[in-house]
């Protein structure tokens, strides 16, 4: 490979990790977060919802990317990447917030209705960060 398109990726900071809890059962962090999200019996339709979508946008972008010609440039594919890892982070940290407001209400879902609207938000927000991104590539 040449060295043509590393040159932009110096000096980027690394993408967000993901957690080991997200790490399994497949090797998509997107699908175990969604799978850990719609098995907990924590959330309803209207949450799932907008997951699927978020799940759906990644799924498009990367056929998109498997036949797109010409292929995408490296920093067009670190851009795609970066843009993944930040909406994974944004749904994850909503999550993990909803889940621990969930389990301090006692599981009472009507207590945790700011919680609810502040994780579909994030998902929304994660959908809308894929779309962009796959959208400056293809200006």
């Amino acid at each position: 490979m040449s060295d043509e398109g590393w040159e932009s990726l110096k000096g980027q900071s690394p993408n967000w990790e993901a957690p080991e809890n997200l790490r399994r059962p497949t090797a998509s962090t997107t699908v175990n977060l969604a799978v850990q999200m719609m098995g907990s019996n924590m959330i309803g339709n209207d949450v799932i919802e907008v997951v699927a979508e978020f799940v759906a946008t990644k799924a498009r972008i990367e056929l998109w990317m498997g036949h797109r010609e010409p292929a995408l440039t490296l920093g067009q594919k670190f851009a795609v990447g970066r843009a993944h890892s930040e909406g994974l982070r944004i749904v994850y940290e909503s999550w993990v917030d909803y889940e621990r407001a969930y389990g301090l209400a006692g599981g009472k879902i009507s207590q945790v209705n700011q919680e609810k609207c502040a994780l579909i938000g994030a998902v929304r927000e994660a959908t809308a960060v894929l779309a962009r991104a796959k959208a400056d590539c293809e200006a």
